[in-house]
């Protein structure tokens, strides 16, 4: 062997002996980031992902999340106040722990699957839509222009074709629909414009976190162009070139570091409708939380430019009002959120939403009611509070010094009012709450209760829990009623789809929901009906807890067609999907296809990330 050849024989074998002495240190580092992660997850995390905090994912739902995402949420995103004590190094290796990936400084470009035309000209008979979260005038989720699917051919319906939404685990944001175009929010920041024929994308917008809430498809008030407005988990409201995607304008519409926008915006020829919530329930549960500051509030924003028009709060401005047990200063009256859709009434010049609880002492008239503004002040015309004295945080599951003196039911109005037309000219307002009870109101009369009916047992996730439906004659009903009981409960649970009379409340049918769930799962499943439920002529479409859509007889409740939509799917834009839980957003009729997204990660339900898409075959 010559010299040269020693030395190179010498050089490549301490080459090899330094990357491996390289690999073992990275090795070590790595095992040392992960114990630590783990350290930091149990010391901080883990009692409320392991039940104490129900709403909170299951650790296996959190192991399918990808590392970036779970640092977004502790470092700038929802769980960030619970975090405020980790290091942007802890972050990163509690990530890791979870994940078993390092978080990657560049996000890697997201996976599309481009269309390479423009969307094809619309069928003969395929002009329906359904756009925001109501479908049409009145929030009635009922499709009156659909005339392909009946009674007679809904048992012929087949997936058309699923699409994967990358880096997600819940679909909250209910799809609009045009002739043409399907669009969409995502959990982790993109708004997607896809074919409605073949699921192909045409454009994407990042909004850099969450859109939960239906889409709004409008005209623009100066050229009459489609534009799109929503708002983000982060409280922004944004407008869009729906043809393009180019971005119009964007609004904060919070000042509270936790505010949020959870329900889809209204609109008229005017203003913009943005809902605000907050996730400050959350870190009330923490006896050194500071709670609460946060208002619930309904923000008019105009529609040519995003300024804001009006801002009218749910409560007066919290005040200081003392110490908890543990020392840490409290405030309120504080909550009420408007976590739904809020609906116009143009005969009478309002807007108007339903509530949540208050999230601590005291609690006001104004939680747990329904709202009445004037479309051009904001200027609160009349509120019906159904439920009274209804303050609650994450401090009274978890037993913790935040739990207001109230310690109420967390009873929210999670559904929007709907507004229907009777016998004799006369309108209805129809709202369902979490306590079980659906009530009638009188936009004649301020809002005055007509009648009220139980169709559920109630509870913290009981009751009516997102949405009903009615197509004037009979008012479609669904129930959730998990079992996370509370004194407040009423009776057994029912989950199930009910249809009322909505002039006396008198039920017309019941169909309980039978438990088709697995034998073993490692989430929660259950039967009830907690989305939203919508409506066409003769036909009731409902999505259940347990991943089951099925389409209902509207004259006696029959089971007409189900599928099962907690199973794998081969999605058009190549990304692995899956489908789970049924929970938030319903289903959505149009153009003779029905549309459900597929997929809850919270309150230990099953996780996915799709939207399916379901149509008769073609003759």
């Amino acid at each position: 062997m010559s010299m040269k050849t020693s030395v190179i024989v010498f050089c490549l074998g301490l080459f090899t002996s330094l990357c491996m002495a390289n690999d073992k240190v990275k090795s070590n580092a790595e095992d040392a980031g992960i114990q630590n992660g783990k350290k930091l997850f149990e010391a901080n995390c883990l009692a409320c992902h392991a039940g104490a905090m129900p709403e909170a994912p299951k650790i296996e739902a959190l192991n399918l999340y990808s590392p970036e995402r779970i640092y977004h949420a502790l470092n700038s995103g929802i769980m960030s106040t619970s975090a405020l004590m980790l290091s942007n190094q802890d972050i990163r290796q509690v990530a890791y722990y979870l994940t078993g990936k390092q978080v990657e400084d560049n996000k890697k470009q997201r996976e599309q699957f481009l269309c390479k035309a423009g969307p094809q000209a619309a069928k003969p008979g395929t002009q329906a839509r359904w756009t925001g979260w109501g479908g049409a005038q009145g929030n009635q989720r009922f499709q009156a222009q659909e005339t392909i699917l009946n009674p007679d051919n809904v048992n012929g319906l087949k997936l058309k074709w699923a699409f994967g939404f990358p880096e997600t685990t819940r679909v909250r944001s209910q799809p609009t629909v045009t002739a043409s175009f399907v669009y969409i929010g995502s959990q982790e920041g993109t708004v997607y414009a896809l074919d409605a024929d073949t699921g192909c994308i045409h454009w994407t917008f990042d909004a850099g976190t969450e859109v939960r809430g239906a889409i709004k498809l409008h005209a623009h008030p100066t050229d009459g162009r489609s534009i799109l407005v929503f708002g983000d988990t982060k409280a922004n409201a944004y407008s869009l070139d729906a043809s393009t995607g180019q971005m119009l304008w964007k609004t904060k519409v919070h000042e509270h570091i936790l505010a949020t926008v959870t329900g889809s915006v209204n609109a008229d020829q005017d203003k913009v409708y943005v809902p605000v919530s907050s996730s400050e329930v959350v870190p009330a549960g923490r006896s050194e939380y500071e709670c609460c500051t946060f208002r619930g509030s309904l923000v008019a924003l105009n529609l040519i430019d995003g300024s804001i028009a009006w801002q009218t709060y749910t409560t007066p401005e919290p005040i200081a009002t003392g110490k908890n047990s543990a020392g840490a200063n409290n405030f309120g009256p504080s909550g009420a959120p408007i976590w739904s859709s809020p609906m116009l009434d143009s005969k009478r010049n309002l807007i108007i939403a339903t509530t949540g609880q208050n999230y601590s002492s005291p609690a006001t008239g104004t939680s747990d009611a329904v709202i009445a503004m004037d479309t051009d002040t904001g200027k609160v015309r009349w509120v019906t509070q159904v439920w009274e004295n209804d303050a609650w945080n994450g401090g009274c599951s978890r037993k913790t010094a935040n739990c207001p003196k109230e310690d109420g039911p967390d009873f929210d109005i999670g559904t929007g009012v709907i507004l229907i037309d009777t016998a004799h000219d006369k309108q209805l307002l129809l709202v369902g709450q979490k306590s079980g009870l659906v009530f009638a109101l009188d936009p004649d009369q301020n809002g005055k209760i007509l009648w009220q009916k139980r169709v559920g047992s109630g509870g913290t996730m009981g009751g009516v829990h997102w949405g009903m439906s009615s197509d004037g004659d009979r008012l479609y009903v669904g129930v959730s009623d998990l079992p996370t009981r509370n004194p407040y409960t009423k009776g057994e649970p029912k989950p199930g789809l009910n249809a009322l009379d909505p002039a006396t409340g008198e039920l017309l049918w019941h169909l309980p929901m039978p438990n088709d769930c697995p034998a073993e799962t490692k989430f929660r499943c259950y039967p009830g009906i907690s989305a939203a439920v919508s409506s066409s002529p003769g036909l009731v479409f409902a999505g259940g807890m347990d991943g089951m859509l099925r389409a209902v007889d509207a004259n006696n409740g029959e089971v007409l067609w189900e599928q099962n939509t907690y199973q794998p799917y081969t999605t058009v834009n190549g990304v692995d999907g899956k489908g789970g839980s049924i929970e938030a957003d319903g289903p959505v009729i149009a153009n003779g296809q029905v549309y459900i997204t597929s997929g809850y990660d919270k309150w230990a339900e099953m996780p996915g990330n799709v939207l399916l898409v379901f149509a008769l075959p073609e003759e």
